[in-house]
């Protein structure tokens, strides 16, 4: 389940682990991390402090 919008993954929408968070918050839809990142304008996770890098 995304952590940002809570919707699973689907084949034209996978979940991705872009930082080194485990858990319910570890995947997020490509585009909702897009999203978040402008809001955001950090290039890294809030909670972890790791880089995001995309991986499905």
């Amino acid at each position: 389940i995304c952590r940002v919008c809570r919707s699973e993954g689907t084949p034209e929408k996978p979940l991705y682990h872009p930082c080194v968070c485990t858990g319910s918050i570890k995947f997020i839809h490509q585009e909702c991390l897009v999203q978040w990142l402008k809001h955001s304008r950090k290039e890294y996770c809030e909670l972890c402090k790791h880089r995001f890098a995309f991986t499905p």
